[in-house]
């Protein structure tokens, strides 16, 4: 009687699952640092690429405001140029993105979806946003987004 050998599985074989984005976010406002270092080693210890994004709310009602669009806050940008090359300089992948919207929440949770995002990290200074709009904010993030959602409380 012929008796064949146990199918043998191989456990912890690699299968090729690709790594969805880190979204690092702020709305126009400096980041916190810890959120910062937590985005950046998230990225560096899943091979994720990081999306350093700041939404620039666009004034409704003022007719200047759509033919004039800034690169808002210099320290919200100086911010976001300074984690990018922190996370290069650790050999992370690292997009920079800025974008202007009337509601830059529903672009934020937009940007997610299309590009797949895994992990969003909310690292606006809620000092500087309000704890008002933090709040606000957290709430929409966390209604709209379909990923992960860090946030520094």
């Amino acid at each position: 009687m012929a008796t064949s050998a146990p199918a043998q599985t191989v456990v912890g074989a690699a299968t090729g699952t690709h790594v969805r984005p880190v979204m690092l976010l702020t709305l126009n406002t400096p980041l916190d640092p810890a959120a910062v270092s937590f985005a950046i080693e998230t990225a560096l210890e899943t091979g994720a690429e990081l999306l350093v994004c700041d939404a620039v709310p666009l004034a409704v009602g003022q007719p200047t405001s759509s033919a004039v669009r800034t690169f808002g806050d210099r320290e919200a940008l100086d911010g976001c140029t300074s984690a990018a090359a922190e996370a290069r300089a650790r050999g992370a992948r690292v997009s920079e993105m800025l974008f202007h919207h009337p509601r830059p929440l529903t672009a934020a949770a937009r940007v997610c979806s299309e590009h797949g995002v895994g992990l969003l990290v909310f690292g606006a200074d809620r000092r500087r946003l309000g704890r008002w709009r933090f709040r606000m904010a957290v709430r929409r993030l966390r209604r709209d987004v379909t990923c992960l959602v860090w946030l520094n409380e």
